[in-house]
């Protein structure tokens, strides 16, 4: 993420910060943030990742924060919103759903997305809001996918590092 240096504010008079985080750090408050219905918190959680993630695994994370963003949609009764970010999420994660990826079984999530998606067209989004997928995560298997995946924020052999990311304060 280019961002400015920590502790200034850009032209749009936004103040930055430096903070430390580990990929498994964050994915693990954002499972519990979305299956508590903290789906604007799973949102920013995920997103830390996502900003710093460059390699094949980019995709998955702005998949699962787009489905966190569609059951937003959901609870403030945006049909349409939800809708479209159901429609780009499950796109983002089809590359992903025969085998999986970072120890999430994404065909699992795509699978209860696809029918909250078809409930929110057929009878809104409030009788949507209970088809919602877990997320969960193999957190034994994460390294492995980390070196599979070579994905950011471990090291070659699949050990989390502690990483510095500059975020909006």
């Amino acid at each position: 993420m280019t961002a400015e240096p920590a502790g200034t504010r850009s032209r749009t008079n936004r103040a930055y910060r430096t903070k430390v985080i580990t990929v498994p750090g964050n994915l693990l408050p954002s499972y519990d943030e979305f299956n508590r219905g903290l789906y604007c918190e799973c949102h920013e959680t995920l997103e830390e990742i996502w900003q710093e993630e460059a390699g094949d695994v980019r995709d998955l994370y702005k998949g699962l924060i787009q489905v966190a963003a569609a059951y937003v949609h959901i609870t403030r009764d945006n049909p349409r919103g939800a809708d479209r970010l159901f429609t780009t999420a499950l796109g983002y994660l089809a590359p992903y759903r025969a085998e999986g990826a970072m120890g999430f079984d994404v065909d699992a999530i795509c699978g209860v997305a696809e029918r909250a998606h078809a409930v929110v067209l057929e009878s809104g989004p409030a009788a949507a809001i209970e088809v919602r997928p877990r997320y969960t995560c193999d957190v034994v298997a994460l390294p492995a996918e980390a070196r599979r995946w070579r994905a950011w924020g471990f090291d070659r052999e699949g050990a989390a590092l502690a990483m510095e990311i500059t975020v909006i304060d």
